[in-house]
């Protein structure tokens, strides 16, 4: 248990810091800017896609359900490193401490893993119990309701994770390609609603 919430926790914090790097980039394509608030898109798909390989590898070690939701713990946890790494390093006032960044690493990971890591184990408990034609209208529909989901900041791209998971199980042998499919769809889906700033060139 202890090595699948050091695993969330690791790959929670590697997000965190993307995120930081990310916010206070300059990087943007036409309207579409990954700095400021727009550095949101890292966590809402990072960590949701980071259950696929962490749910795989504790789910190979012999973890069940238990371990499953430890790591979605250390995730939890490690996404929300995000505050504190602003308050030590881009403190918006001189007098902040890391009791202030309490509240936002509480809520970052509430909001970008807690809902995603309940529809993905939603999605898998689906993917491993369906078969034939219910599992590939359970596939489509999931796809739909992920897409639908994709203003909710990376609520719906669990149900993606955790229907990968499902497949990688059923077709071991594929698991890089299956997660290499999940991370370019998590992309497209995730940046939905932002296709019209990805389009729209700045004005001039």
């Amino acid at each position: 248990m202890a090595q699948s919430f050091l695993f969330g926790l690791i790959a929670g914090a590697i997000i965190s810091v993307l995120t930081v790097l990310a916010e206070h980039s300059r990087i943007s394509f036409n309207s579409y800017a990954l700095y400021g608030n727009g550095a949101l898109i890292v966590p809402a798909i990072l960590a949701p896609f980071a259950l696929y390989p962490g749910w795989l590898w504790t789910i190979s070690r012999g973890g069940r359900a238990l371990e499953m939701a430890i790591l979605v713990l250390g995730l939890h946890l490690g996404v929300g490193l995000t505050s504190v790494l602003e308050v030590l390093f881009f403190p918006s006032a001189a007098d902040l401490t890391i009791a202030d960044a309490l509240p936002g690493f509480l809520l970052t990971g509430a909001i970008f893993v807690l809902p995603a890591a309940l529809l993905a184990g939603l999605a898998y408990w689906l993917g491993m119990s369906l078969h034939g034609t219910g599992l590939i209208a359970a596939i489509i529909a999931g796809v739909l309701f992920a897409s639908f989901l994709a203003v909710f900041w990376g609520v719906g791209l669990g149900i993606l994770a955790g229907g990968a998971v499902a497949i990688a199980r059923r077709a071991p042998f594929q698991r890089v390609a299956v997660g290499a499919a999940l991370f370019v769809a998590m992309i497209v889906v995730g940046n939905l609603p932002l296709i019209g700033a990805l389009t729209t060139p700045l004005p001039r």
